[in-house]
């Protein structure tokens, strides 16, 4: 051999690594400012009546729904020189604003003062979610240094938007400090060496900041949602490290059985590259499910989810072994002698393997887990994240508290029908609304004729309710209830009021949190059995190309849903009942409609990436020896330390996220790191050897024709 070809391969790998490093400078400088181009909203259908009712209101009511509320408190009072003097530096900062405006106040209501110290101030905020936010940054700067007469607390949409973005930002460093050190100390128990355990870790680095300069380049041609972010430093440090932990295995394995360090690495890029791949496309498969639904929250994490794996796969077979190659022996510099006998790991999954496998009774406790598990979910609740998802100490939850507390706040929870050409008379509308007041449950209807209660006009308008409610041809009906908004009461309430004839040819919107509530979740239940039916069609054709097998896909499809489903019932009982609420710090409340289908997706995708490397290992033994019980116990002894190690370190990665102070977040955390867990010990350990024994011959059987197009385009690990 030549010197000119020995050194090939280490320029190669030298090219490699520059351009892996290229890459990350380039992405880390395009991600910089990627918080400030995100979003915090997303949960709703854009195309719903609810959100276009809002639209209306925004556009020709400005005053119906003050995007800021500011809670102002003066300790000489309202009405002194310093309450005079703290109104007109705010109306005057907000003035300064373009888009802003003060539609009410202390000074002109008496609904907006609680007692003669304390009193709000209502500020309109015109343009897109990204404009109403510098809006809130910029006011909030203002408003703080130049008011210094009085205490202003910020709330509203926009101050709870405001308060979230900032969290989040706190919540990634913090998580990240936690994540990163116990991960070193798991990878270098992994490997017992320094280099081995450094060098997931330096390609996880890579994938994070090239998957946040990506997002950033996705944010500038769509809505993104800053809780993508979180999903992004999650599943890019667990994921990256996870498929380097795996080639490093199989690599090592191969050096330890005689390969030399070449063939090693070939051996490595051959199967476990090509399984690495795979999984890739299975995990990028389930979460790019997420964007059949129209909210940008869920299709927010199918991108950052489709940007992590890419990045993850191209860095676990393309950077690491470019630096094996360069590092050779040095790999295990710093690696300590273990006392535990070669293998220690592998006979204890071994065994286990083997016990479930000659004792399938044991799947009768674990199925009766997960059902208790899932039971909690037969009562879940759902509604829409508000200032409760925030700690009880932040702003705008404190101002949301005050609100409730001390002033009448009936109008947030109100309907509001809305019309941009009303083409009917007086008459016309006093009948609409005589009809939408006789509806069970509504208390009150005002409109710019008045105030209708039971069927009957019990107040007519004077001229500034009149100028309150109509605004030309435009015409907005306030509809006050006695239901909870985010309820079955609520929901019925708005069908019922959707249910009423306007009539003379006009059309109206409903809106409001009700009716919010009630088009996130049409939309969900629309989207929701395309969604499932494709995660299920790739699951099954993706896993038939790797083993050939009719029934292996269908038991990966069964197992992983059954497990999935105990994790929604631990969510609920964990943050809908409040069950560990004071010791995880959060407020119990309904479970977000989103967040199921996204942690469905998220831990679907993770566990057939588990599923993808123990059928890998087991589908090798059993076409070397054809003995389906051994293939089972080896298999599993050869893949159970490795899924055991990858699963503890993702499973870190996202129980990081529990710190956050956001509740959604905390709860996705949770919830995935549960699923990651359950999957890979009771799953993997108990379920898959039980059910791999029940079907005997039958785990690798396909119809002939179906065989024949696996022999022609089907994909294996070898």
């Amino acid at each position: 051999m030549t010197n000119h070809s020995r050194t090939t391969p280490r320029r190669r790998a030298v090219i490699t690594l520059l351009i892996g490093l290229v890459f990350a400078i380039v992405a880390g400088i395009a991600g910089a400012d990627v918080l400030d181009n995100l979003k915090t909203g997303g949960f709703d259908d854009p195309q719903s009546d609810s959100v276009a009712a809002a639209d209306v209101l925004a556009d020709r009511f400005p005053g119906s729904d003050p995007k800021l509320v500011l809670v102002v408190d003066v300790s000489d009072g309202l009405d002194s020189a310093a309450g005079r003097e703290a109104l007109d530096d705010i109306v005057g900062a907000v003035d300064d604003v373009d888009g802003a405006s003060v539609t009410g106040s202390y000074a002109d209501s008496e609904q907006l003062r609680s007692d003669t110290d304390r009193g709000v101030v209502l500020v309109a905020l015109a343009g897109d979610e990204d404009t109403v936010q510098r809006a809130t940054t910029a006011l909030r700067g203002t408003i703080t240094e130049e008011v210094t007469s009085a205490t202003v607390r910020f709330g509203g949409i926009a101050g709870i938007n405001d308060d979230l973005n900032a969290q989040v930002k706190t919540d990634i460093i913090v998580a990240e400090t936690i994540a990163i050190p116990i991960t070193l100390v798991l990878l270098f128990f992994a490997f017992r060496g320094v280099v081995a355990a450094l060098l997931p870790v330096g390609v996880a680095g890579v994938t994070i900041l090239g998957s946040l300069g990506l997002l950033n380049v996705v944010a500038q041609l769509t809505s993104v949602s800053l809780f993508a972010v979180n999903l992004v430093t999650a599943l890019g440090l667990g994921l990256a490290i996870d498929y380097c932990l795996l080639f490093l295995t199989r690599y090592r394995d191969e050096r330890s059985g005689g390969a030399t360090d070449e063939e090693a690495l070939r051996i490595a890029r051959r199967t476990t590259g090509r399984t690495i791949v795979f999984s890739g496309v299975v995990v990028a498969a389930a979460l790019a499910t997420l964007m059949l639904f129209d909210q940008y929250f869920l299709r927010s994490f199918a991108i950052a989810g489709l940007v992590i794996v890419g990045c993850s796969v191209v860095g676990a077979v393309v950077l690491l072994p470019a630096a094996l190659t360069l590092l050779g022996r040095r790999i295990d510099w710093g690696r300590l002698r273990s006392r535990r006998p070669a293998g220690a790991e592998g006979r204890f999954w071994y065994r286990v393997g083997d016990h479930a496998y000659r004792r399938p009774w044991l799947a009768v406790p674990v199925i009766a887990l997960l059902i208790a598990m899932a039971a909690p979910f037969a009562h879940a609740e759902f509604g829409v994240p508000d200032e409760r998802v925030l700690p009880a100490d932040a702003e705008s939850r404190v101002v949301a508290d005050i609100m409730r507390s001390d002033f009448d706040v009936a109008e947030a929870d109100a309907v509001s029908v809305v019309t941009e050409d009303w083409a009917g008379t007086d008459r016309e509308l006093e009948e609409y609304a005589t009809e939408l007041s006789s509806i069970a449950g509504v208390e009150a209807v005002t409109t710019s004729l008045g105030s209708f209660v039971d069927g009957r006009l019990v107040a007519p308008a004077d001229a500034r309710t009149e100028q309150h409610f109509r605004d030309g041809s435009a015409l907005w009906l306030q509809v006050a209830t006695d239901v909870v908004p985010y309820s079955p009461e609520g929901s019925e309430l708005v069908r019922d009021v959707r249910a009423v004839d306007p009539g003379a040819g006009s059309t109206v919107l409903v809106g409001g949190l009700a009716a919010q509530m009630i088009d996130i979740g049409d939309s969900i239940s629309a989207r929701l059995p395309f969604a499932a039916a494709a995660i299920a069609l790739m699951t099954l054709i993706i896993l038939f190309l790797f083993t050939g097998s009719v029934l292996l896909p269908i038991k990966a499809l069964v197992l992983n849903v059954v497990g999935l489903v105990g994790i929604l019932g631990v969510i609920v009982f964990l943050f809908q009942d409040g069950n560990l609420s004071d010791v995880l710090g959060f407020t119990p409340s309904p479970i977000a409609i989103s967040i199921p289908i996204l942690l469905f997706c998220i831990a679907f995708g993770l566990s057939m990436d588990y599923e993808v490397f123990l059928l890998a290992r087991i589908q090798e033994r059993f076409r070397a020896t054809g003995d389906l019980a051994e293939a089972v116990r080896s298999g599993l002894g050869a893949s159970g330390p490795i899924i055991t190690a990858a699963a503890a370190i993702l499973a870190v990665s996202f129980f990081a996220m529990a710190t956050s102070g956001v509740s959604i977040i905390k709860m996705l955390g949770i919830g995935t790191g549960i699923a990651i867990l359950i999957d890979a010990i009771l799953i993997r350990g108990v379920l898959v050897p039980v059910f791999m024994r029940v079907a005997g011959r039958y785990n690798w059987w396909a119809p002939r024709w179906l065989a024949a197009i696996h022999r022609r385009i089907g994909i294996t690990e070898g």
